[in-house]
């Protein structure tokens, strides 16, 4: 119970009563879905993802030395069907899948054990979460 005090003296203060609830309505718990696909350096710090569309570019590497080799916008990470996808952004140093430079080549489709290499600053390695 709690009391309040008036003029030195404790009142019992009693809350209101819980409103009545008929029947037994749930609402549903909206899951939130896991990436299956990561894109991971080999020390395990960059951890890259998405569950639809994500870009990436030097803000998300600034701690790198070489960093500003980074364009601003330097590519994008598309999850479409379950498969990942990568596209350059118009990068000037480019971006690499397994040593292919993918400039002017559209969205790349990724499976686990791709390398992709980032302005020659850092390779990500793209692994398949269970």
């Amino acid at each position: 119970m709690t009391t309040q005090t008036i003029a030195g003296t404790p009142i019992p203060v009693t809350p209101p009563p819980l409103p009545a609830v008929s029947g037994t309505a749930t609402r549903p718990i909206a899951l939130v879905r896991q990436p299956r696909h990561v894109l991971m350096d080999r020390e395990g710090r960059y951890r890259l993802s998405t569950d639809s569309y994500a870009e990436y570019g030097r803000l998300d590497f600034l701690d790198l030395p070489g960093a500003s080799y980074i364009s601003r916008t330097h590519f994008a990470l598309k999850l479409e069907d379950e498969q990942l996808y990568i596209r350059d952004l118009g990068s000037k140093n480019g971006t690499k899948v397994n040593g292919v430079d993918i400039r002017g080549k559209g969205w790349v489709p990724l499976k686990p054990g791709d390398a992709v290499e980032v302005a020659n600053v850092i390779t990500l390695v793209v692994t398949k979460v269970e």
